[in-house]
């Protein structure tokens, strides 16, 4: 079989890369963690990320604050296997993890997204999935692979995307009782800007609060021939407020609000990608999440028990659009998603071999609904109701020899039901309600050869079951000229993902200095998926059941930190058919590298590096139709550097500049819509007062 990508894209770039981070050497002693050394806290119990036996990537609060990123999507750039899609506007970004994730469809859910345990999900036509802000979040997540569904939900193909919020502990050290921070950022594409406020706080012995309220602008952006992608333009105000209680005992309660909202006027229809045709629109996008994290420390294990509370509303109105249509209505669009969710991690030992289990219970229901303001119920966004009721359990059992063996399952009763208001549910073959039960096991480990190896590995199955954008969306007839109308799905089998990974690891420290530190991993990854929900054969709105596809490749991270000089490296190499049609899958990612290399300096407080991001050419070979088939492969090259003096006059300023696409390189990403930002000159001062 022929392959579709061409590799000999990255060619003199890649050299140059490598060339680069060969210099690299260590100066003075300071931090020599490397990424794959942060810790992982969703696996299940906290492990380095480089010892589970699934990849994880971890992106801590420095490496967000360093890409003074515009949009949440920016910040998984560096990340093997994981991409944002679909724009660069803050309306328009959904996420696609090993080729799961596409647009216009969103995820579908086959990416989880949660945000302070949060399920973080939207769907509408032309419409990213997560709306929030990068200077929230101090720790994201990224557990690729469907071995994640085991903990956190059935139908995690693609894997499973962590978003935690900053709070007082990621700023206060040990005797400060506060901290206030202001700072403003700008940036010269799109003459944007930013302001954001930071208070952190400890009241008496118990009590911990947080504030962080950021204002965020910028006109229309262009790309490296310097065309205007219409519609990018946008202002979007956001904040969490948390506090933490430490009650005697061990047990704590957290407590976080989290808004995000933007008020555009006169914006692209289209925030995935605008060709123009659907013209101008008014929208109103609110985004509120509510968390309580109750742990403590019982007889029969550590408890934690989540109590969450997501919605998402937009409001559009005044459409210019040339064709009346109910897309274009006045109306409002939402989703609401409350969960409980309860687990106990607790240790044993049988014999010689020691052990932790974890084991909960997990409860959802989400409500979507429409309503316009001429027709009333909306065909490709109907109301309903969906109800998840889980159980899942997962083991380790470390046996002192090196291998550590982590079976687990989940079982999952989805049920859907549509709005009574829904003609959907009674057109033709339509379905009332849907009810299916999934079952999610996987057996994973870990082995230690003792020394700098270890080798790792996962067996997993995951059911997703059809959710309510599959089951009951419809089209009613058209004029005459347009498709002709759908019907709503009738019954829907569940979409079953096989998947087998197989990798290695190596760790090693005094390479070029005592305290300096390399970590490297290697991850094969193969994943089978049969009946496949999809778009019918006449297009529209209506989902079937269609044959089944694979996806296999293998992701290189190596990571390499001494005391001033520290070097990143990701590569993604990924393959995958439509076996029902023998085609290229339409969702896979560019075959991709990223390299970081960079320098910092405690006594001084400064720093400076360079990033590279090259990404492979690509032919679909016809699988997407009449939409664009070929991509060209590409490079951006990003500068950085920062100042924070340590003393003096100037002590508690803080410095960043940098520059993305320093080349100016005109480009688009085959799994966007929409030409990527040109240069673009960014830059952040802040100021910081400790109590």
């Amino acid at each position: 079989m022929e392959h579709h990508t061409g590799r000999a894209c990255f060619g003199t770039t890649t050299a140059m890369a490598l060339v680069l981070a060969a210099m690299a050497a260590p100066v003075h002693a300071q931090e020599t963690t490397t990424p794959l050394g942060r810790i992982v806290f969703g696996w299940g119990t906290d492990q380095v990320a480089l010892d589970t036996p699934q990849a994880v990537t971890v992106i801590d609060q420095d490496e967000i604050e360093r890409q003074q990123a515009t949009t949440v999507g920016e910040i998984f750039d560096e990340v093997p296997g994981v991409q944002a899609i679909g724009s660069d506007r803050p309306l328009g970004q959904s996420f696609n993890i090993r080729g799961w994730g596409e647009v216009p469809a969103g995820d579908e859910g086959r990416v989880v997204v949660l945000q302070d345990g949060a399920t973080q999900y939207y769907e509408q036509y032309r419409i990213g999935s997560f709306f929030s802000d990068p200077n929230l979040h101090c720790n994201i997540e990224v557990l690729r692979g469907p071995a994640s569904a085991t903990l956190y939900g059935a139908g995690a193909i693609g894997g499973v995307i962590r978003f935690e919020t900053c709070d007082a502990d990621d700023y206060l050290t040990e005797g400060q009782t506060s901290q206030f921070r202001f700072s403003l950022g700008g940036e010269t594409n799109g003459a944007g800007g930013n302001a954001a406020l930071r208070y952190a706080a400890r009241v008496g012995e118990n009590l911990d609060v947080f504030a962080n309220l950021n204002y965020r602008q910028a006109d229309d952006y262009v790309d490296g021939d310097g065309e205007v992608i219409a519609g990018s333009a946008f202002d979007a105000i956001s904040g969490v407020v948390s506090g933490t209680y430490h009650f005697s005992g061990s047990r704590s309660l957290r407590v976080i609000y989290e808004a995000w909202n933007s008020d555009l006027d006169d914006t692209e229809y289209e925030q995935t990608g605008s060709g123009g045709f659907f013209g101008q629109i008014d929208r109103d996008t609110t985004d509120q999440t509510f968390s309580a994290i109750y742990t403590s420390a019982e007889a029969f294990g550590d408890l934690e028990v989540t109590l969450a509370y997501s919605t998402t509303q937009i409001a559009q109105e005044n459409s210019t659009a040339p064709i009346p249509n109910v897309l274009f209505e006045d109306a409002d669009y939402g989703y609401a998603t409350l969960s409980l969710d309860s687990r106990v991690t607790t240790d044993f030992a049988l014999g010689d071999t020691a052990g932790t289990l974890i084991y909960g219970v997990t409860l959802s229901q989400q409500e979507r609904t429409a309503e316009a303001a001429v027709s009333g119920t909306v065909p490709f966004h109907n109301e309903g109701t969906g109800t998840r009721v889980a159980a899942f359990a997962q083991a380790e059992f470390d046996f002192g020899n090196g291998l550590v063996l982590v079976p687990g399952v989940r079982l999952e009763w989805a049920r859907n039901e549509p709005g009574a208001d829904n003609p959907g549910s009674t057109l033709d073959d339509g379905i009332e309600t849907s009810e299916v039960i999934s079952f999610s096991p996987k057996l994973a480990f870990t082995y230690d050869f003792g020394g700098e190896w270890g080798l790792f590995g996962s067996l997993s199955q995951t059911q997703r079951a059809p959710n309510l954008d599959e089951l009951f969306s419809y089209s009613t007839p058209r004029p005459p000229g347009l498709a002709s109308g759908r019907t709503a799905a009738g019954e829907l089998d569940p979409e079953t993902a096989s998947s087998f990974e197989l990798g290695f690891t190596y760790s090693t420290t005094g390479l070029a200095s005592a305290s300096d530190a390399f970590d490297a991993r290697v991850t094969g990854f193969y994943t089978y998926v049969e009946d496949l929900i999809t778009p019918g054969p006449d297009g529209g709105s209506e989902r079937i059941n269609v044959g089944e596809a694979e996806i296999y490749g293998v992701e290189l991270e190596a990571a390499y930190a001494a005391d001033a000089w520290y070097a990143n490296f990701a590569a993604t190499l990924i393959e995958g058919r439509n076996l029902t049609d023998d085609e290229v899958w339409s969702q896979l990612p560019q075959d991709s590298l990223s390299l970081t290399v960079g320098r910092r300096d405690a006594a001084t407080g400064f720093g400076f590096g360079w990033t590279m991001n090259a990404y492979a050419d690509i032919d679909y070979e016809g699988a997407r139709g009449t939409a664009q088939n070929r991509y060209g492969g590409y490079a951006t090259h990003d500068v950085f550097a920062s100042y924070a003096p340590q003393e003096g006059a100037l002590e508690g300023l803080e410095f960043r500049v940098g520059v993305d696409n320093v080349l100016d390189r005109t480009y688009r990403n085959a799994l966007d819509q929409e030409n990527g930002r040109g240069l673009t000159g960014r830059f952040t001062v802040a100021r910081v007062w400790n109590f």
